[in-house]
């Protein structure tokens, strides 16, 4: 015989599966990564259900505690690694921002080129060159002017191009690229390096690392080659004011003085008599 009550009821026996088959009821999420906390509950529940009769050996466990300090040196260790490398970046930081204004070579071989301009391209040879030929490209890489230059030294060289081309018609504003082909007096190629260079205008924070603004565009620290004073902007120095002498006379309401000697030389008389008495 079945009683019938409240507990017994297919709603109450809904509820109460319902309650224990609910998300809240099932257990946490395994871990993908074991840290220092589950390593010791394990080997504490090592040590409490270990057998009696066959306890741990002495070897095992203080080889277990050792691999434990180990861990956790590791893991403070790599802590501190992080916090140097932190440190590490805020003062590269803050070392770029010398850069500001100063002149820097870049790896590259592109430059731009104003519209009534000549253009200057750097490029550094690693041995001295009885000759060199220069080549200029276009933006679709095409041949705009080709040109020699005489003998050079090992070492960073400029060399001006005057903005014509093969035809001898000015070339227009924008962006070329170059090529040196150099040999020295027997005849051989000497390695030639083109270089970019610019001023830095700013540093940009934004991002993992640091960049330099240098013509507008921004550049790794790692494309910089050296780095040199920035060249003077050519403007004459501003004028000195010059001061006129005047003339005490010349000026309205001043006395003007007279010279030791004037008053005898004009009058042929010599000036008052001052009797001292003591």
């Amino acid at each position: 015989m079945i009683v019938k009550n409240q507990q017994n009821e297919i709603a109450t026996i809904r509820k109460e599966s319902e309650k224990r088959l609910s998300p809240s009821a099932l257990p946490p999420p395994q871990k993908k990564k074991l840290g220092m906390e589950d390593y010791m509950n394990i080997m504490i529940r090592q040590l409490q259900y270990q057998d009696p009769f066959h306890p741990m050996d002495n070897r095992k466990f203080a080889s277990q505690l050792a691999q434990f300090s180990q861990l956790d040196q590791l893991v403070h260790m790599n802590k501190k690694m992080e916090g140097m490398a932190n440190q590490g970046r805020e003062t590269d930081a803050l070392q770029m921002v010398g850069f500001l204004g100063r002149e820097v070579f870049l790896k590259g071989n592109r430059f731009i080129k104003g519209a009534h301009q000549e253009a200057t391209l750097v490029f550094h040879l690693d041995r001295p060159a009885h000759n060199a030929t220069v080549y200029v490209y276009g933006a679709k890489h095409q041949l705009v002017r080709s040109f020699k230059v005489g003998p050079m030294d090992a070492g960073d060289q400029h060399v001006a191009w005057d903005g014509l081309s093969n035809k001898g018609s000015k070339a227009p504003a924008g962006g070329y690229e170059f090529e040196v082909v150099a040999r020295d007096a027997k005849n051989r190629p000497v390695p030639a390096s083109p270089l970019r260079t610019g001023v830095v205008t700013g540093v940009v924070f934004s991002g993992t690392k640091p960049l330099l603004e240098v013509n507008g565009e921004r550049v790794d620290l790692g494309q910089i080659t050296h780095v040199g004073v920035a060249k003077p902007t050519g403007l004459p120095p501003p004028p000195q004011r010059q001061t006129l002498p005047v003339a005490p006379s010349k000026i309205p309401g001043m006395t003007p003085r007279v010279a030791p000697g004037a008053y005898a030389k004009a009058t042929g008389k010599t000036g008052p008599t001052i009797n001292h008495t003591l």
